[in-house]
């Protein structure tokens, strides 16, 4: 191989280098935010929950099953951020206004919703 061969694979590599750096500290920030997720309770809905109190996010899950809801809570409390957990059955509009209610009562607005109920 050839200096400038060399000189040109290495400055590729920088560059994604800085791409991805770029990438990994360019993510929305969490911290202090309220993120609501529906179906929160369990599977992929408890991981994204996880991921926001490890970020410093406030969570409030959504689901129908109260001992889920309790178990989510025992597992998410430790991880950080604050988390209200609200029993609901989203095909209730009733029952889903009361859910916004009672959230925004407690932290005062909602940043990000994810809308994960009935994904999987």
């Amino acid at each position: 191989m050839t200096l400038g061969v060399l000189l040109l694979a290495g400055a590729l590599l920088f560059v994604a280098w800085l791409i991805a750096r770029f990438i990994r500290t360019a993510r929305y920030p969490l911290y202090g935010k309220v993120i609501l997720i529906t179906g929160g309770s369990r599977g992929l809905g408890l991981v994204l929950a996880r991921q926001t109190c490890a970020r410093g996010g406030n969570v409030a899950i959504i689901a129908r099953d109260p001992d889920e809801l309790l178990r989510a809570k025992t597992d998410l409390v430790p991880r950080g951020g604050k988390v209200l957990t609200v029993e609901c059955d989203l095909l209730d509009a009733g029952q889903t206004q009361l859910a916004v209610r009672k959230i925004i009562d407690r932290f005062g607005k909602i940043d990000v919703l994810i809308n994960n109920a009935g994904i999987i």
